[in-house]
């Protein structure tokens, strides 16, 4: 969460009846605020049905009963930020407010995320330290509430602003360093303050035995694309950094603080970048979600409710999108409370449900998307059998010499090449799908997979890989670092489009 409030433009306000659209095909229809009939009838419950958790930040002065009946995770909004419990020293102070936030989760079973350890804003006392201090300051904060913490944002939007794709120049970050002049900071003999935080927190959490799971955390990075269609830097450099220290990182914060901002904006390529992440093995949350009411034309009705559809449904279509948090209960307890981009009206424990509540709901009700992984059927009919002959064959007497022997057959060469499968997770208009190149006993340093799209289907968007072609008939093949695959081995890709996708039959050639 930034700590300051992007300019916004002064708009009049009127509150919209509650109404919740649903989407059907590209058709949209109305109906009540609240659903006939709903399986559950709470976020809580429908989430964890569904397999995923759903929970909202807070602070101690806002422990209300509807925490515990509506949330199922809790995020300290500020009770664990720096400047609120590090000492100068890398010690730890003033953690009576955490601590009364884990203990009303546990006694209500809660999960909490620890929100955050290494941050440029709101670092109070641990401003301008060196790593050795962050370090002692992780271990410290993960040593005291253990395996309590379910998830720790080891690091806090650590990306510039303004889709630049590159390192933030405040501390921490001024101490990086790029050994060998290569543009990055991944190399050993580079000095990055996000991988030797992970490497520490890591070391911590395995030391002690602890359940926790470590996430980098940042907003701005939840489309594949910006406003006017544009690359997302800022999500591409997110995923390098994932994508290298994948080892240490567990889980990825995308904060969603959706917004009128070019770079902000709920794109139609969300889910796709979820998946993009989650195909490389991290958890993914949509971590500090509020839904400005800018981008519904100020209607926080129908029109909010479908955009909180929209984000809801896109986590719940991949598999490894766990958990969504919203930023707060209400608009008026909000920190962007002019933006009324929550799920409640009302405060101080006496709260309405908004229409964007009862969207949430009833997506979460639905569930995940049912689509099964594309594979090949069995044959339906058995192949045709030989019947047995109706007259003996003739007899031929035995031969008198022996027939010649045919040597055993010796082991065959190892089998090069590869070969390709396809998931898919579709929905009315569009579809992901992962494509999983498996190399032979043998190993290969390169790839290539064709395969064409029924008609009227196109590739919007790829990662892992590159292609040539949007429809019909497309190849696909290796970036640098994804060639090389052992004998055995695989490695995915991965692309959107628009249609329908089914009958995929990839083909592999191996290079």
């Amino acid at each position: 969460m930034g700590s300051s409030l992007r300019r916004r433009r002064i708009v009049s306000r009127t509150a919209l009846p509650a109404a919740v659209l649903l989407l059907v095909g590209g058709a949209v229809a109305v109906q009540s605020g609240t659903p006939a009939v709903a399986a559950e009838t709470t976020l809580r419950a429908a989430a964890a049905k569904a397999g995923l958790f759903f929970g909202t930040a807070s602070s101690p002065n806002r422990l209300y009963p509807i925490l515990g009946q509506e949330f199922g995770q809790l995020t300290p909004e500020n009770d664990m930020k720096p400047d609120r419990i590090a000492t100068s020293s890398g010690g730890l102070q003033n953690t009576s407010g955490a601590d009364q936030l884990v203990n009303h989760a546990q006694s209500n079973g809660m999960l909490v995320r620890g929100h955050t350890l290494v941050w440029h804003s709101q670092a109070g006392a641990l401003q301008g330290a060196s790593q050795a201090t962050l370090n002692t300051f992780i271990g410290n904060a993960i040593n005291r509430w253990g395996s309590k913490i379910a998830y720790w944002d080891v690091v806090n939007e650590a990306l510039e602003d303004n889709n630049t794709g590159r390192r933030r120049n405040q501390w921490p970050h001024t101490m990086n360093r790029d050994a060998n002049g290569d543009g990055d900071f991944f190399d050993a003999g580079d000095t990055d303050v996000i991988r030797d935080s992970f490497i520490r927190a890591k070391q911590v959490v395995q030391a002690g035995g602890y359940s926790t799971k470590l996430c980098i955390n940042d907003y701005d990075v939840e489309g594949l694309t910006v406003q006017g269609g544009g690359p997302n830097r800022k999500a591409n450099a997110l995923y390098d950094i994932v994508r290298t220290y994948r080892q240490y990182i567990d889980c990825v914060g995308f904060q969603s603080h959706f917004n009128d901002n070019p770079n902000s904006i709920i794109s139609n390529d969300l889910q796709a970048n979820i998946q993009r992440f989650a195909d490389l093995g991290v958890e993914v949350h949509l971590s500090e979600v509020d839904i400005d009411d800018d981008l519904s034309n100020n209607d926080i009705g129908a029109g909010q409710a479908d955009n909180y559809r929209k984000v809801v449904r896109a986590c719940l279509n991949v598999a490894k999108c766990t958990g969504i948090t919203v930023w707060g209960i209400s608009d008026s307890e909000s920190w962007r409370s002019s933006e009324r981009g929550l799920l409640f009206t009302g405060g101080n424990g006496n709260y309405q449900k908004k229409a964007a509540y009862y969207a949430v709901l009833d997506e979460l009700n639905k569930g995940r998307s049912t689509t099964p992984p594309t594979t090949t059927p069995p044959p339906t009919t058995p192949p045709p059998t030989t019947p047995p002959p109706t007259t003996p064959p003739p007899t031929t007497p035995p031969p008198t010499t022996p027939p010649p022997t045919t040597p055993p057959p010796t082991t065959p060469p190892p089998t090069s090449g590869c070969t390709a499968t396809v998931s898919l997770n579709s929905w009315t208009g569009g579809f992901v799908a992962t494509v999983r190149v498996t190399a032979g006993s043998a190993p290969i340093q390169g790839w290539n997979v064709q395969l064409t799209l029924p008609s009227g289907a196109a590739v919007t968007g790829v990662w892992n890989a590159n292609r040539t072609g949007t429809s019909g008939s497309i190849q696909f093949s290796n970036v640098s670092y994804n060639g090389s695959v052992a004998a055995g081995q695989y490695t995915e890709f991965g692309f959107q489009g628009t249609g329908a996708a089914t009958g995929l039959t990839p083909v592999c050639t191996a290079s």
